[in-house]
């Protein structure tokens, strides 16, 4: 008797472990499936082709709501990019001896530079990046003077994902038809993500949605 009470135990702690690990997965599956519906945003891009061997590509953000925001543009000519109609960056991303942290740098290619009366006038490039440390989120920005590229470092201890928003402020000083001397100030912001879906919060925050 006491054999066939032994034996019941088994199976109902065995029963129980396999419940206790079913309702892990589906637990695992919800927060999965959670974290892929709260990505707002799919990012991709579009490749137009015009007569002449021009081609221009185009990086969208499509919302949930179906908007759309244009935000890296490169034309080419013959394959070749035209800097004077092309807003674009590029970046990498290395793993840090420090955990949950990534270094890399940033690089952004502005029309307003294949002016060479452009290059040296003053300007500011920053990079907003949201972090994602074990015990706090927060957004920490990394700029850079008279100069287009921009070192930074990403916080992320749960992947490589990297979410930000690229602002550069910009002077350039012209005279106008009368020979007065003039300042003009130009901002540009774009929105930067690593992977194809996002919610960067930061298109809301500074308004690209409105913008594009």
């Amino acid at each position: 008797m006491t054999n066939f009470r032994i034996l019941i135990l088994i199976i109902v702690i065995g029963l129980n472990s396999c419940a206790e690990k079913k309702d892990k997965a589906e637990l695992k599956e919800v927060e999965s499936k959670k974290k892929v519906d709260n990505e707002k945003y799919d990012r991709f891009w579009i490749t137009y082709e015009y007569p002449n061997n021009f081609s221009e590509k185009v990086e969208v953000y499509i919302s949930k709501e179906n908007d759309t925001i244009i935000n890296q543009v490169i034309n080419l000519k013959n394959g070749i990019i035209d800097s004077t109609k092309s807003r674009f960056f590029k970046f990498n991303l290395v793993k840090s001896e420090k955990p949950d942290t990534y270094s890399g740098i940033f690089k952004f290619y502005s029309d307003y530079d294949s002016n060479p009366n452009n290059i040296n006038k003053e300007k500011t490039l920053s990079l907003s990046i949201f972090q994602k440390s074990r015990d706090s989120s927060y957004y920490q920005t990394f700029e850079s003077k008279v100069s287009n590229e921009v070192e930074f470092e990403l916080v992320n201890y749960e992947s490589d994902q990297l979410v930000g928003i690229m602002s550069e402020l910009r002077f350039i000083q012209f005279f106008d038809e009368n020979g007065k001397d003039m300042l003009n100030v130009i901002t540009t912001e774009l929105a930067v993500d690593n992977k194809p879906k996002t919610h960067n919060i930061g298109i809301e925050i500074y308004e690209l949605n409105k913008k594009r």
